[in-house]
C-alpha cells in the first residue's frame, strides 16, 4: 500500500506532499505504539478455546479491512489521516500476536528456518501488492480493463479502490487460512486482563532485565529507519530522479527488482541463520543496502537503478529473515507476545516516523536526500548491534 499511500497523499496535498506525509506518519505512530504495548501482553494473558492469540487475530483483520476500504474511499485529507490511523490500530493489533505464534510452536533450533518463510511470504505479499498497484494505477490500464472513458483522476481513484477492495477480501482470506490452523484447547475459556493489567503490563517495559534483547530492539529500530527510507519515498524518488514516462509502472519494476534480490537474501541468510552469527549476517546484510542505497543516490539511469534495486533487495531480504529469528532467540518464555509485541515497534514505529522525517527533508532538500539517510542509518544501527550475545537452544552464547 506504500504506493497508494504517496499517490493519495500527493492527490490531496499537491505541492506540500512531504509535509502531509508527515503528518500522517506522526500520528501513526503513535497509534502504532499504542496498540502494540497493549494487545501484546493481553495476548499473553489471554485464554480462549481455538487459543490464545485467536480473538485478536479475528477482530484486527476483519476491522482492518473495513479500515483499508475508508482509506481508499477517503474524499478529503482528514478522512485519509482518520483512516490510517484505524488501519495502524487494527492491523497492529493482529500482527502483533500472529508474530507471537511461530515462538508459540516452533522450536528455537529451527526458529532461523521458520524467519526465512515467514520472511519469503511476506516478500510475496508484498510482490503481489507491488504488481497490483503498479499495472492497475497505470496510465489508461483501467479504462482498457472494464472498457471505460474516465479522465485520469477519475481513473486514478477507481484503481486505488479496487486496490483496497482486493487487498480486503486477501486478507479475509489468509484470515481464514489462518484460524484453520491454529491448535484448539478445549480446556480453555476467555479472560478479561486482571487488575493493574494496564499499568503493570503495558507501561512497564522489562527491557533492561534482558539487555541484549534491549540492544537489538533499539539497533532493529534504526536500521528500519533507513530500510523505510527507501521504501516510503520510492515514488516520489522516481518521479524526481529518474523521470519516467510512467512513474506507477517504473516504480513497480523498481519494487519487483528489490522483491527478487530479497527472495534470494531471505534463504541464504535464513539457512545459514541456524548455522552462524545472526550479527555478523545483519552486519553483511546491512553493507550491501548500504552500498545500494548509495549508488541509488548516484545514478541517474533507469537500467542501473534496475540492478541496484536487486542489490538493496539481497541486504533487505537478509536482514528481514534474520533479525525476527535473532529476536525469538531472546524473549523470555512465556512472555512471547509481549516481548515480540514491544519488538514490532521497531518494524512499525519507524515506518510512519520515517514519513515524518522523509517527507520533512524531501520536501526541503528533495527526495535524493532521503535516500542519503539510508546508509547512515544502517550504519548506525549495525554499530548498535555490536554488543548482543546470541543465546542459542543449549544456552551456549554466540560472541
Amino acid at each position: 500500500m506504500s504506493q497508494v499511500l504517496a499517490q493519495r497523499v500527493e492527490f490531496f496535498a499537491g505541492g506540500h506532499k512531504g509535509f502531509a506525509m508527515a503528518a500522517i506518519g506522526g500520528v501513526g505512530a503513535l497509534a502504532s505504539t499504542f496498540i502494540q504495548l497493549v494487545v501484546g501482553p493481553w495476548s499473553d494473558a489471554t485464554k480462549h478455546p481455538r487459543g490464545r492469540r485467536f480473538p485478536f487475530l479475528l477482530w484486527g483483520v476483519i476491522l482492518n479491512t473495513f479500515a483499508i476500504l475508508l482509506f481508499v474511499a477517503a474524499g478529503r485529507f482528514w478522512q485519509l489521516l482518520i483512516a490510517f490511523i484505524c488501519i495502524q490500530l487494527f492491523l497492529n493489533a493482529a500482527t502483533g500476536p500472529l508474530q507471537a505464534l511461530i515462538p508459540d510452536f516452533i522450536p528455537p533450533q529451527q526458529q532461523g528456518i521458520a524467519a526465512s518463510w515467514m520472511g519469503f511470504w511476506s516478500l510475496i505479499g508484498q510482490t503481489l501488492g507491488l504488481v497490483l498497484a503498479g499495472l492497475l494505477m497505470a496510465n489508461g490500464i483501467v479504462n482498457h480493463l472494464f472498457r471505460l472513458h474516465l479522465a485520469a483522476t477519475a481513473e486514478t481513484n477507481l484503481a486505488i479502490f479496487l486496490i483496497g477492495g482486493i487487498c480486503a477480501l486477501a486478507l479475509l482470506l489468509t484470515l481464514i487460512l489462518n484460524l484453520m490452523a491454529i491448535p484448539q484447547d478445549a480446556k480453555s475459556t476467555f479472560t478479561h486482563p486482571a487488575p493493574g493489567y494496564w499499568r503493570k503490563e503495558i507501561w512497564q517495559w522489562p527491557l533492561r532485565e534482558f539487555p541484549n534483547f534491549e540492544r537489538l530492539f533499539y539497533s532493529r529500530f534504526v536500521i528500519n529507519m533507513g530500510v523505510y527510507a527507501a521504501i516510503l519515498f520510492l515514488r516520489y524518488y522516481v518521479q524526481e530522479v529518474l523521470h519516467p514516462a510512467d512513474v506507477a509502472l517504473q516504480t513497480m519494476w523498481l519494487a519487483l527488482a528489490a522483491t527478487a534480490g530479497g527472495v534470494i537474501g531471505v534463504f541464504v541468510a535464513g539457512k545459514w541463520a541456524d548455522r552462524f552469527s545472526k550479527r555478523r549476517i545483519v552486519y553483511g546484510a546491512c553493507a550491501f543496502s548500504s552500498l545500494a542505497a548509495i549508488a541509488f543516490c548516484l545514478t541517474n539511469s533507469s537500467s542501473g537503478a534496475t540492478v541496484i534495486a536487486v542489490i538493496f533487495g539481497l541486504g533487505f531480504g537478509g536482514f528481514t529473515a534474520v533479525d525476527w529469528a535473532f529476536a525469538t532467540t531472546l524473549v523470555p518464555r512465556d512472555q512471547e507476545a509481549r516481548f515480540m509485541a514491544i519488538f514490532h515497534i521497531a518494524f512499525t514505529v519507524p515506518q510512519v516516523l520515517m514519513l515524518v522525517l522523509g517527507g520533512i527533508v524531501g520536501q526541503l532538500f528533495g527526495y535524493r536526500a532521503v535516500f542519503w539517510t539510508v546508509p547512515v542509518f544502517l550504519a548506525v544501527g549495525s554499530w548498535m548491534i555490536s554488543g548482543v550475545k546470541e543465546w542459542q537452544e543449549t544456552d551456549k552464547i554466540i560472541e
